[in-house]
């Protein structure tokens, strides 16, 4: 480690593992200039680079997260074979829980920030680009066929509980999960689309809290992992689906309240929270927990931990559905109308 941080205009004083996993190594590095981390990926650098050039154009623009240290040579990241490092400045918060309601809507706030700092963003060459904004109707197809698979092996396992679960709400997911593709052909999804492409807006592509810290009363980001060229409501659904798995239940008045945190800072059209709705009407979660199962990705889990977690997305899809037909009165809402 020694070598790659020479690189760094840095005095190294220790330097301690923090944890490797997953192709994801970091150390915590005390040096001159304050505390830092060091993380090494299994990535291309090319891909890397773009992640990187991200983070610099977030902080350039003012968004709250941790800095990134440039190398001696104003480079954003360095890289050695198949992996690459950056270092970035490290910070010390109370963690963002997804149960703490006042601490979500900060999240949710953050988000915004992170949409409208992100706009503009013109990648180092060399680097390489990840979007999904033109590939939301294949995502959708592939996952009807793999639903429509699912249920086809679910029949053959009729003493298996979460086939039994599964099949019981397979076909009411299938209905939503085709509504929500039949409504990516209208016209508002494809004008959010050339407006996105346009502005060069990006996504955090998986957000999570577990990268959050409250700092001085306000969201941070201590980590910047993944950047994805995509739509903003691939953001605001993770978060929501995320923040309702948690409560078991789609809580109404607080996704209400979440959408009004984030449109206050980074406001969206009538068109575009449609789209949002066609998104979230399509069941990810009921599609991401029959993947796991039948596909055995979640090797440590036992029989009873997939059937916990498989009712417990039955339960949020279910409470989501009411949620789903008040749009006019939550737009509203949204927009500060009674």
């Amino acid at each position: 480690m020694q070598k790659v941080l020479s690189f760094y205009p840095i005095e190294v004083k220790d330097i301690r593992l923090l944890f490797s996993r997953s192709g994801r190594t970091k150390w915590h590095v005390q040096t001159d200039k304050g505390s830092m981390i060091l993380r090494q990926e299994f990535i291309r650098p090319e891909r890397m680079l773009y992640i990187a050039g991200a983070h610099w154009h977030l902080q350039q623009n003012g968004l709250p997260i941790a800095k990134l240290i440039p190398t001696k040579n104003n480079g954003l990241c360095l890289s050695g074979d198949d992996h690459a490092y950056v270092l970035y400045e490290h910070f010390d918060g109370e963690p963002m829980l997804y149960y703490d309601k006042e601490q979500v809507k900060k999240t949710m706030e953050f988000i915004g920030h992170f949409h409208h700092a992100s706009k503009g963003y013109i990648q180092p060459e060399g680097s390489r680009k990840r979007s999904r904004i033109d590939k939301w109707h294949k995502l959708y197809r592939w996952k009807i066929q793999e639903l429509e698979g699912y249920q086809k092996l679910a029949a053959n396992y009729v003493d298996d509980p979460f086939s039994l679960l599964f099949l019981e709400n397979a076909d009411r997911m299938l209905v939503r999960a085709k509504e929500s593709l039949a409504e990516l052909d209208r016209p508002e999804f494809k004008k959010w689309t050339k407006a996105v492409f346009e502005s060069k807006l990006f996504c955090q592509q998986d957000f999570t809290m577990a990268r959050m810290i409250e700092k001085d009363k306000i969201a941070f980001m201590k980590d910047l992992h993944s950047v994805n060229a995509d739509l903003p409501c691939r953001d605001i659904r993770i978060l929501l689906n995320k923040v309702m798995k948690k409560l078991a239940v789609w809580d109404h008045e607080l996704a209400t309240d979440m959408l009004k945190s984030y449109d206050h800072v980074h406001p969206l059209t009538e068109g575009e929270y449609r789209v949002i709705w066609s998104d979230l009407k399509f069941p990810h979660l009921f599609c991401a927990i029959a993947h796991k199962y039948y596909l055995s990705q979640k090797r440590s889990w036992s029989d009873e931990k997939y059937m916990m977690h498989i009712r417990n997305i039955v339960a949020v899809e279910n409470s989501k559905e009411d949620f789903l037909t008040h749009f006019d009165d939550i737009f509203n809402e949204i927009k500060g109308g009674n």
